[in-house]
């Protein structure tokens, strides 16, 4: 085909930024995809298997273009603002060919940060970040939410006691939270940049996209998605999500990806199988690597901010370590990797910045946390004032500490970045890049 090469991507269950992948393929799905004797070469990890057995090779035929560049945002609430510091900080690189950017997809708060960025490209890069750094810098609880506070600080009791009895996100009706301002303002930045139709949006943008839950006696992943033209179905072979096309992607997508149970109501939407009730895309994948794969990134920028390889290390635990609550994938499925990734994550824990945001001060705090603030007195009780921070990093809505974020976001990534010409992709096998060192003084 002009304009495109062959790509080498590795199909895995062992990429460990993505709960994606539990088994191998079934036999049947094996023969079928052996049957295609093309020219890439793949390769799939079963999970368990003995160390000594090396991956099961096979090949496969996907084609994406040299350039696409995929970005893919993870959840992790209040947090979010970190994604704006270190875009901010990759623009540069981006800007020298934005139309690389091909594919933009998102999970949780990181869906709608990911909507809103991908409305706005059509008037620039630059001018999309300073409209997500706007909407971030001045978020507060009442310009965010419409619940009455002394109804949220009642509902934020009752969910406190019911966390500390169950930890998890139980399915329920009930929520802290009613995120209509923020929903209304998020719409109001798609549609003014012309929304996001493939017709509307930049035009390089093949793949705009949310990952959600659906709600339910087994929780499944949906993925929905505007795209210029349909992925085959043989890309979509061993894929642990349910796909859902749409022409046009709004805030509501967005909030159905963010809804995590008993903070934000579940959302409603109609598909192609009928009214589905959705929740937080974070419960099945909050950092969708596998899905801008499959729609065709050929190298993707990851910028994650959950937080969780401090919460496992924290609590001695390994980093492939699965909570109980996330949404297993089926024995049949399969991760597909891109060639080549750069990820982004938070190095330091941002709770430290959520103190110092308050200097101490208790009515600010009380400001910064709202109605959650007797989930943090709980938790300070039981494991203490640092974790019960860190927990509150994830919900407090304080103008001092989402700067304090922003810019910890960008001095992070300006950090990985430093004396680079390039993006430092990294390619399968290869360890994720360190800071350059910086030139020495003459």
């Amino acid at each position: 085909m002009p304009g495109t090469r062959t790509q080498h991507l590795k199909i895995t269950t062992d990429f460990s930024d993505t709960p994606c992948g539990v088994g191998g393929l079934s036999e049947s799905a094996k023969a079928d995809t052996l049957r295609e004797a093309h020219s890439t070469r793949l390769c799939v990890k079963r999970r368990p298997r003995p160390g000594n057995i090396s991956s099961i090779p096979f090949r496969r035929s996907l084609l994406t273009e040299q350039g696409d560049i995929g970005i893919v945002l993870s959840g992790g609430g209040a947090r979010a603002a970190y994604q704006v510091g270190a875009l901010r900080a990759l623009a540069p690189f981006l800007a020298r060919d934005p139309e690389q950017i091909s594919v933009i997809l998102g999970s949780s708060i990181g869906a709608i940060n990911g909507l809103v960025f991908a409305a706005c490209l059509n008037k620039g890069l630059e001018h999309s970040i300073e409209l997500l750094d706007q909407l971030w810098r001045t978020r507060t609880y009442r310009n965010t939410f419409a619940n009455s506070p002394s109804r949220a600080f009642l509902r934020a009791i009752r969910v406190a006691l019911m966390q500390y009895l169950a930890p998890g996100p139980h399915a329920t009706q009930d929520s802290i939270f009613n995120p209509a301002p923020l929903m209304a303002q998020v719409d109001e930045a798609i549609a003014s940049h012309g929304g996001l139709s493939p017709d509307k949006r930049a035009p390089h943008l093949k793949s705009v996209g949310v990952m959600t839950t659906i709600e339910g006696i087994e929780r499944k992943p949906m993925l929905f998605v505007s795209t210029h033209k349909q992925v085959q179905q043989d890309v979509l072979r061993g894929a642990s999500f349910e796909l859902c096309y749409v022409e046009e992607l709004t805030a509501k997508h967005g909030f159905a990806s963010a809804a995590l149970p008993s903070v934000l109501p579940p959302v409603e939407l109609d598909t192609s199988v009928g009214k589905v009730r959705l929740v937080d895309g974070g419960i099945s994948q909050n950092v969708p690597v596998d899905p801008a794969a499959r729609m065709g990134a050929h190298r993707i920028i990851v910028i994650d901010i959950s937080g969780r390889d401090w919460w496992l290390d924290r609590f001695g635990e390994a980093h492939d370590t699965r909570p109980t609550w996330e949404v297993p994938a089926g024995h049949d499925t399969f991760c597909v990797r891109p060639p080549e990734t750069l990820v982004v994550r938070c190095k330091k824990p941002l709770g430290t910045i959520l103190r110092e945001a308050v200097h101490g001060s208790h009515s600010k705090f009380i400001t910064a946390v709202g109605p959650t603030w007797p989930i943090f007195q709980l938790l300070k009780k039981k494991f203490g004032e640092v974790v019960a921070y860190e927990v509150m990093s994830y919900v407090a809505l304080d103008q001092d500490y989402l700067t304090g974020i922003i810019e910890q976001g960008f001095y992070e990534t300006t950090t990985l970045l430093r004396n680079r010409r390039e993006l430092p992709f990294m390619s399968e096998g290869s360890e994720e890049p360190q800071p350059e060192p910086t030139a020495a003084k003459q």
